[in-house]
């Protein structure tokens, strides 16, 4: 039989055993390389990064206070760097340093309907420290800063409470503690007064007496206080703004007694250490005059053997 042609029984044996394997085994082409997942990341690999604006503003003092020539004002009252007061002065003859000090005008007085100035209620000056004044102007910029963040002064996040018309003297009782602690803490609280959507509506007399409790608590709260106009109408909804000042707790004696002792800690370490600064002053004097003592020998012995 011609080798071409093989017979029956090898086309059979083919089929069973040496197709199935070919099919089985994908023949990769050499000319094609893999793709790389480093040549070409995806979306979800990409590590973005993120960027915060900060406030680069160059914040000039003189373009928040008038100071030194910028003060038109011929004749003034100002304070001394001694914190005395001097009255009716003429502004060309006040005398101070420059080069740390400035001359601040803190109000611009009081003028008649001519524009002349009232000698009785001159423009007031302070003269200040340029340090003090960059110290006061970054504590300023600060507060607005964090103003616009939505923060306090004392830099406490604010809080929302909402209280309906028509809650319970008990309800009311445990919010009021609530609200007192946020303004205790110093927080601003912005309180939502509105009717129950399912229940009975409260009456005029109800919804008075909710906001006046809620006043009081407030009003009876040192440093605490309404900061904002109330917005909207009674028995509807209606918000109203507050505002505490944390308050430091009197310390007590064992608090007292205990910051004493370690002031006195404090300045026995402080005396001990410049005793101890003094001793080795001493022994390094020492140590310098024996060294120039010898120094004088030797110079003598090399004198006596030179003759």
């Amino acid at each position: 039989m011609s080798p071409l042609h093989p017979s029956s029984t090898s086309r059979a044996l083919f089929r069973v055993f040496i197709a199935p394997a070919l099919r089985a085994t994908p023949v990769r082409p050499q000319h094609a390389p893999l793709p790389s997942s480093r040549a070409h990341p995806s979306l979800s690999s990409v590590r973005w990064k993120s960027f915060v604006r900060r406030d680069t503003q160059r914040h000039a003092i003189t373009d928040h206070y008038t100071l030194d020539n910028a003060i038109q004002h011929p004749y003034v009252n100002f304070v001394d760097a001694n914190g005395q007061f001097r009255n009716g002065w003429d502004i060309e003859r006040i005398s101070y340093n420059r080069a740390t000090h400035h001359l601040l005008l803190l109000n611009s007085g009081k003028q008649d309907a001519a524009g002349n100035q009232d000698p009785d209620n001159l423009p007031m000056c302070k003269i200040i420290s340029k340090i003090d004044l960059r110290a006061q102007h970054e504590k300023k910029l600060d507060l607005e800063r964090k103003r616009a963040k939505g923060l306090t002064a004392t830099g406490m996040a604010p809080k929302n409470m909402e209280l309906n018309w028509a809650i319970s003297g008990n309800d009311l009782s445990h919010r009021l503690t609530k609200l007192k602690q946020f303004l205790q803490e110093g927080r601003k609280v912005e309180v939502l007064f509105g009717p129950k959507r399912r229940g009975r509506k409260a009456t005029a007399e109800e919804c008075n007496k909710v906001l006046a409790d809620v006043r009081a608590m407030v009003d009876n709260l040192k440093g605490a206080g309404e900061v904002k106009e109330p917005e909207g109408t009674l028995g509807g909804v209606m918000t109203l703004v507050f505002e505490g000042r944390k308050i430091e707790e009197p310390k007590t004696e064992p608090q007292r007694e205990s910051e004493r002792k370690l002031e006195r800690e404090s300045e026995t370490i402080e005396v001990e250490q410049e005793t101890r600064n003094a001793e080795t002053k001493q022994q390094r004097m020492i140590a310098e005059l024996k060294h120039q003592n010898g120094l004088a020998e030797l110079e003598a012995a090399a004198a006596a053997a030179s003759r």
